[in-house]
């Protein structure tokens, strides 16, 4: 908590502290619950290890960080609804830009900066409860199917 609360203050955002400290908990849970199946999965601590970049590069390919994600196939855009950090950005964006999206658009300007950041980024106001709901599911899915997991390799073992 001390290390958000400095990068909190240093970046100087808009949102409660309160607020964004709940999206990083939440975003925190459930990208590690993905981490735990993974560990689960795999005998050899080491080949987990080996195996982290396979869980995250596609967490930021299919966030919109670098790639909107209506560029991306078809074929593979459905990743993008197992990712924890499409659910995290989508809430922590409209935490940060929620209230200046719904003012007016400036003089002279088509659409509303603020508006406009929540389009591309495919961002509904009205979807928040149900951003919240999947970041918790994903958290509760994979977290169980570790314990699956575990569970069976316990029944091999003996």
């Amino acid at each position: 908590p001390s290390q958000l609360l400095v990068g909190y203050n240093m970046v100087g955002l808009q949102s409660g502290f309160f607020r964004f400290f709940t999206i990083e908990y939440g975003l925190a849970m459930s990208s590690t619950a993905v981490a735990v199946l993974l560990g689960c999965a795999v005998e050899d601590p080491k080949m987990a290890t080996e195996f982290l970049p396979l869980l995250f590069v596609p967490q930021l390919l299919f966030a919109g960080f670098f790639v909107r994600t209506d560029l991306i196939p078809k074929a593979l855009q459905w990743a993008q609804y197992l990712c924890s950090l499409t659910y995290g950005v989508r809430l922590a964006l409209l935490a940060e830009f929620g209230e200046c999206a719904k003012k007016a658009s400036p003089v002279g300007s088509e659409m509303n900066p603020c508006k406009q950041l929540l389009t591309v980024n495919q961002v509904d106001e009205d979807e928040r409860g149900l951003y919240w709901g999947i970041l918790w599911t994903l958290f509760i899915v994979f977290r169980l199917c570790g314990l699956i997991l575990l569970r069976k390799k316990a029944t091999k073992f003996y």
